[in-house]
């Protein structure tokens, strides 16, 4: 049976992954096991107390709305789409999807727009903080929501999905591939997360931003800890940036850990090709 590696790194690379890094890594693990959604993205952006206490507040103020909006009378999703698209006039960002920063909590509400799955991300802490009944659904290719008993998608101002509308969304991220009802069920704070961070890498490789795309590689890595694809790419990141006694120890690991898998086989060659290239250095 394959179990994930340890945390790779003994110490701390200063110019890649520093001790606030850490730090962030380590609440970001805290946060998914607890479900706390709003701590799970603030870890991802490495945001600190002080701001942290402030996108709290931000959100149990927009949460104080929605209720009294529930309480005269309107339904859950109408409440939500008053208070979050009406008035704080959040919405998606269609001009630059791929932006990094439209997966940083912090800058989407600072600038009322973001990509789908963050967009969601609001719409889930701003309910749920109101008492409503609001899940995350994880369509292929484009998150949504489930409040009370039907779909919506916030990212297009709260629209209702109808069942085969959400079968399009996804038969255009899978063409060909017939539709799974299980991609209907609520997802995880755990699961969100692993979503974000791999839109974030996305995002920053788009612009070549090396050492962001290794810090979300390896905070993607701390929370996948069953995935030995995620490992395997975060070795191959570490050697690539030239960090081969961290990449070594990362092969070395895969190695022991994903012995009866494909990527635990790559493992094993690759720290034989370190080992010896280290060798032939020295």
């Amino acid at each position: 049976m394959a179990h994930s590696p340890n945390p790779p790194f003994s110490g701390l690379i200063p110019e890649l992954w520093s001790l606030r890094d850490a730090e962030a890594e380590h609440n970001l693990k805290h946060a998914a096991a607890e479900g706390d959604l709003l701590s799970t993205l603030m870890a991802i952006e490495g945001l600190g107390t002080e701001r942290g206490m402030e996108l709290a507040e931000l959100v149990a103020n927009l949460a104080v709305q929605t209720r009294l909006s529930v309480d005269a009378g309107l339904n859950a999703r109408d409440a939500l789409v008053e208070v979050l698209v009406g008035s704080f006039g959040l919405r998606g960002d269609t001009d630059d999807y791929h932006a990094p920063e439209n997966s940083l909590i912090s800058r989407v509400l600072e600038r009322g727009k973001g990509q789908p799955i963050l967009i969601s991300s609001v719409w889930l802490l701003v309910g749920r903080a109101a008492g409503l009944d609001v899940v995350g659904v994880g369509l292929p290719g484009h998150f949504v929501v489930g409040v009370e008993d039907v779909i919506v998608d916030p990212f297009h101002g709260g629209r209702y999905l109808s069942l085969e509308q959400c079968k399009e969304l996804a038969a255009r991220a899978l063409p060909g591939r017939p539709f799974e009802h299980a991609w209907l069920a609520p997802v995880t704070v755990k699961q969100v997360g692993e979503r974000v961070l791999k839109n974030l890498l996305r995002s920053l490789r788009d612009i070549s931003d090396e050492r962001g795309a290794y810090r979300a590689l390896r905070l993607l890595a701390s929370v996948t800890d069953s995935d030995p694809g995620v490992w395997l790419e975060l070795a191959q990141v570490t050697e690539h940036i030239g960090a081969w006694p961290e990449a070594l120890a990362l092969y070395r690991r895969i190695g022991r850990q994903f012995a009866d898998r494909r990527e635990g086989q790559v493992g094993e060659m690759k720290a034989l090709e370190l080992e010896s290239r280290s060798r032939t250095l020295n």
